[in-house]
């Protein structure tokens, strides 16, 4: 996991009368999450850049107060050490940014870092009156969190796909009248089974919202169902009938796509992850459970014994199975399903860990190498910043 309290690779005292050459020698021309501390160890700025050596030079050089926008802050009187860890991918760069910052700015950095949450949809079959609903909460101990969707339009368009895929009620001030409400025009249509004027229980309700989550999870059972009904229909010449079956199996299409493509129980939320290591050929592989990311493992070439990192990632796996997702939990969540919708670019590879076998494993690396290596800068290349008030 990563740690707690900052855990940097290296630490140098800064003087400003001392040869900055030979300091300058110092730092790797590479990507570091940074920190500049003044003489009493307190923060004075937190940084993740790609060139951490002209990052330096830069902010802590003799001309540093001419250059650009740092001229408004004589680092080089204030800052007295500098501490810093190497991070070799985006992935890693943002967790770990997060981590130290949580830390070192706790007042602050929520509004700082820039980190979106994580967007799921919630909904307890076992309520009085269950409904759908979006939220940003993965704290909720009842019914299930389903998710992330890429973002919170991703997250009010399934509420409402699940109320067309199933017939679920959609006005919620009419259901917890059941059963003297007065039903809509979707119960004329034939879209609501009608709980609200008592034309089913709310039990058997109940059953019929607790069958479509289960349904989003897991839609396959239901598609091959659907697909019976519509050859079955087409062999009858039923071919109206066939043609909406049709319809609606081309709708539930949308779950597994898209920006539903990840949707799985915050319980299911785990992932093996390779990103790229510190050299050409390596990988860094990380555990992802509900709440927690942790490297496991840096891999120098591609595994000889991929069933070793497999056994690995699920004894680590069974350890963290949390009864609830606290706020710290939902930060990580949210930088994780940040990088889930880009990974298909550049941001490496995440495996399903309740899917991954020896071949995905060896198939992950291979295409984490054919995705375009992180950028080497000559520039600081600054990808966050956080700033002592």
């Amino acid at each position: 996991m990563f740690p707690s309290s900052p855990n940097f690779d290296r630490d140098a005292a800064f003087d400003p009368a001392a040869d900055f050459d030979s300091l300058l020698k110092e730092f790797p021309a590479k990507w570091a999450v940074y920190l500049m501390a003044d003489e009493a160890g307190r923060p004075v700025q937190l940084l993740c850049v790609k060139n951490l050596r002209y990052s330096i030079k830069r902010r802590l050089g003799i001309d540093e107060e001419l250059a650009g926008p740092s001229r408004r802050v004589d680092y080089r009187g204030l800052v007295r050490r500098v501490s810093w860890r190497r991070v070799d991918s985006a992935f890693e760069a943002d967790c770990v940014y997060l981590e130290f910052a949580r830390v070192l700015f706790p007042q602050t950095y929520q509004g700082m870092v820039g980190f979106r949450p994580a967007w799921f949809v919630h909904v307890n079959p076992e309520s009085a009156f269950p409904r759908y609903t979006k939220t940003i909460d993965l704290g909720i101990r009842t019914g299930a969190l389903m998710g992330p969707l890429e973002d919170k339009h991703a997250a009010g368009r399934l509420v409402e796909q699940a109320a067309d895929w199933f017939d679920l009620c959609r006005y919620y001030h009419i259901l917890v009248e059941s059963p003297h409400g007065k039903a809509c025009a979707y119960k004329e249509m034939g879209k609501c089974p009608a709980p609200c004027d008592g034309s089913i229980s709310m039990e058997q309700y109940r059953r019929l919202v607790d069958w479509s989550a289960r349904s989003i999870v897991d839609p396959a059972e239901l598609i091959r169902d659907q697909q019976k009904r519509m050859k079955s229909a087409a062999a009858e010449l039923r071919f109206e009938t066939a043609a909406k079956i049709k319809a609606f199996v081309d709708s539930l299409g949308q779950l597994g796509k898209g920006a539903f493509r990840h949707v799985r129980r915050l319980s299911d939320f785990k992932f093996l992850s390779f990103q790229r290591g510190p050299r050409e050929g390596t990988a860094k592989v990380f555990l992802i459970t509900p709440g927690e990311v942790e490297e496991i493992a840096c891999l120098p070439h591609e595994p000889s014994r991929p069933a070793d990192i497999m056994r690995l990632a699920l004894t680590l796996a069974a350890d963290r199975s949390p009864s609830a997702v606290d706020a710290i939990g939902a930060e990580r969540i949210g930088v994780v399903a940040h990088h889930l919708f880009l990974a298909r670019t550049a941001h490496g590879v995440f495996l399903p860990l309740d899917s991954v076998e020896e071949k995905a494993i060896l198939r992950a690396y291979r295409d984490l190498l054919k995705q375009k290596a992180p950028e080497e800068l000559e520039a600081e290349g600054v990808m966050k910043e956080l700033q002592a008030m």
